[in-house]
């Protein structure tokens, strides 16, 4: 079996919220036995190492607030199959790597999502922070894909209206509405905590650090 060592790795940064996809060769290794991965912002997103004939990923957790470190196989790091990175404690999936074709369409469909409700705005300055609403909205769309996004009332038919610095989660049947303030980072952090998002029944809330 011919392995092509390389791989694409797509990683949101933890800090500025933005979804980049990487590619990289075995060939980065020669003379050292890591690699870190800098976003844009500067941030050290990811650090992948070599330890003799296994390759491992090092990755700060946006769910966790920990560390964690993920080893593999040289096969099977190499491999064109696309490979879920995820948090260790509660399995919430962080990002992935694998064959770039499979891995940037992966990458597609997750913006594609998110133009189309930026499509609905009328003017491209409406929010106070773009980037923080982007990675917000990004966030709500995983929860809701895992079943996660609910009304106390039992319905799972929940609208979103956004505003300049928060999302409104209005259920359609018992018109409960939870705000999700997005205005900084550490609105991104808070929601990036959370595996379920529940709208209290009938009523106007703030979204709680504990939602769940």
């Amino acid at each position: 079996m011919i392995i092509d060592y390389q791989t694409a790795l797509a990683w949101r940064c933890p800090k500025c919220g933005k979804l980049e996809l990487e590619s990289i060769s075995i060939f980065e290794f020669a003379g050292s036995n890591k690699l870190e991965l800098e976003c844009n912002c500067g941030f050290i997103k990811l650090i992948i190492g070599k330890t003799g004939q296994r390759f491992w990923l090092e990755y700060p957790c946006i769910f966790c607030d920990n560390k964690h470190r993920k080893f593999y196989d040289q096969d099977e790091f190499w491999s064109n199959k696309v490979k879920g990175i995820d948090c260790s404690v509660n399995n919430t999936e962080l990002g992935y790597f694998g064959k770039e074709s499979e891995v940037k369409e992966l990458i597609d469909q997750e913006e594609e999502y998110l133009e189309q409700m930026m499509d609905k705005l009328d003017f491209e300055d409406y929010f106070n922070n773009p980037d923080i609403m982007l990675s917000i909205l990004s966030e709500l769309h995983d929860i809701a894909q895992e079943s996660g996004l609910v009304c106390q009332c039992g319905s799972k038919d929940i609208d979103i209206e956004m505003l300049p610095d928060e999302i409104e989660l209005i259920c359609e049947d018992c018109k409960g509405i939870t705000k999700v303030k997005a205005s900084n980072e550490e609105d991104l952090k808070s929601l990036r905590k959370l595996k379920k998002v529940k709208i209290l029944e009938g009523v106007v809330s703030a979204l709680e650090k504990t939602n769940v």
